[in-house]
Parts: C-alpha cells; sequence; structure tokens
C-alpha cells in the first residue's frame, strides 16, 4: 500500500504563527483570571441582561461591619 501524498507546504507552520494564534486564544479568556474569581467570590451573580454595577454579598458587608467595630472597639479601649 502506498502513503498518500502530503502537501507539507501546506502544513507547515513556524513557532511565531503558533505563539501568535496562542497570545490571541489568552486575550480572549477575560472571564477567567485570579481577579474575576475574586469578584465573583465578593460580589452578587452577573446579570448580563443588565448594566447595573455590582453590590457585595451581604455577609462580606456583615463581615466588615463586624470588623470595624471591633477595630473601633480596641481604638477606645486600649490605643487612647
Amino acid at each position: 500500500m502506498a502513503a498518500d501524498p502530503v502537501n507539507e507546504s501546506a502544513s507547515l507552520v513556524t513557532a511565531s504563527e503558533v505563539h501568535q494564534q496562542f497570545e490571541l486564544l489568552l486575550r480572549d479568556r477575560t472571564h477567567m483570571g485570579l481577579r474575576n474569581l475574586l469578584s465573583d467570590i465578593a460580589m452578587e451573580p452577573l446579570n448580563p441582561f443588565q448594566q447595573v454595577q455590582r453590590q457585595p454579598k451581604k455577609w462580606l458587608v456583615a463581615f466588615g461591619g463586624l470588623v470595624l467595630l471591633a477595630a473601633l472597639i480596641v481604638y477606645y479601649f486600649h490605643l487612647r
């Protein structure tokens, strides 16, 4: 059995072309990343049909208020 002839000029790709295509794929992944992960943890879910700013989750606001209250108590009784 004879092998089918392969058109080598059509299958050769340079390393710079592969690198360029890989960078394009990475730039398209704007939904990934540490900043987006942290904002998804701390903020309400994103609604793609509304263009409003996301609000922080209730547990994060409550925790921040308790930390602020604790810092004020420490300041008032110990650092004054």
